[in-house]
């Protein structure tokens, strides 16, 4: 995505914040990179609660270490804690401050968000939630469809009466008809027929074919299943395709049964992945370890994310999915 956004204060920049991560951080540490003129990556973490202060500093400065085009970064602590003294966390506050500034992406501001106000960390001041929703930024991150807490996977709204689907055996014919029928699914506007649609979440139930249907997702691979699923391609994607891809993905699961839903809602976590957004992600991923119990993707995906592993696509401001925020 191209739109640019206009940053003007701090309103605003907390309003991109749920667009970026796909739902309103609670009890929660975030951070934004800061590159030459634009945002870079975005990264979201529990509140410490117990964990000493220099321990979860060093583990979220490492983490947003990975954006190497910062030159700068921000703070939001968002939480409901009432400290008996001070402001809350400012251990934490302070010493991530000082690990950022460390690794070269100084502290430009660090603002506090609680369930009934919103302030610049270490004042005094109480500004209304009303000016983050009238903002600018979130008018038109609206406009242009971003929906943050749209609950995308609901079992019970997707429904129960779907029969299971019989996976293929795994023959080059059956692996060159998925790959097609995907492609068409993919390349089209409308969304696939029913029989279609069973084909295709048939098609994913087999571990072979499911693998390459990932890949193929990606117009620029080189060829490798394992560089494709680190985000290592040999150009930018086009993510309008991306788009679509989880959106069919959402339309297979309506022709399946829990159970056979654990690969649809792998792909959509992977692709998230690669969009940069992490938490999102990994809210797919664990929905389908809980479709499938330890679904052994969605369980390996799940570890590289909290390694705090970015995938190289969303690396590159050429490359990554992204509004220009200036």
């Amino acid at each position: 995505m191209t739109e640019k956004l206009t940053i003007t204060g701090s309103a605003d920049l907390l309003a991109t914040v749920p667009h970026l991560l796909g739902n309103q951080p609670k009890e929660s540490f975030v951070v934004l990179t800061a590159r030459l003129g634009s945002l870079g990556a975005t990264l979201r973490m529990d509140a410490p609660a117990e964990a000493a202060p220099l321990h979860y500093a060093q583990m979220m400065a490492t983490y947003a270490a990975n954006d190497e085009k910062a030159t700068g970064s921000y703070v939001i602590v968002y939480t409901d804690e009432k400290p008996t003294y001070g402001f809350p966390y400012a251990a934490h506050v302070l010493a991530l401050s000082n690990e950022l500034a460390t690794a070269r992406m100084p502290v430009r501001k660090v603002l506090l968000v609680t369930g009934t106000y919103w302030a610049t960390y270490g004042t005094t001041e109480k500004n209304s939630l009303d000016v983050i929703r009238d903002s600018n930024a979130n008018v038109t991150l609206t406009y242009f469809g971003s929906g943050p807490d749209i609950d995308l996977y609901n079992p019970e709204l997707l429904g129960t009466w779907a029969l299971p689907v019989q996976a293929p055996e795994g023959t080059d014919e059956d692996l060159d008809a998925a790959c097609r029928t995907w492609a068409a699914a993919l390349d089209g506007e409308d969304t696939p027929e029913k029989e279609t649609a069973r084909q295709l979440a048939a098609a994913f139930q087999h571990r072979h074919i499911r693998d390459y249907l990932f890949r193929e997702t990606i117009t620029t691979h080189n060829g490798s299943f394992g560089d494709t699923l680190t985000g290592k391609f040999t150009g930018r994607p086009d993510w309008d395709r991306i788009d679509r891809a989880e959106a069919v993905a959402f339309d297979l699961m309506k022709v399946v049964p829990t159970g056979q839903r654990a690969p649809m809602l792998a792909l959509m976590g992977w692709l998230e992945w690669l969009k940069g957004r992490g938490t999102q992600a990994d809210r797919y991923l664990k929905l389908a370890t809980e479709d499938v119990s330890g679904f052994r993707l969605a369980v390996l995906l799940r570890e590289l994310i909290n390694r705090g592993a970015v995938a190289d696509v969303a690396r590159d401001r050429g490359t990554s999915y992204q509004r220009r925020l200036i």
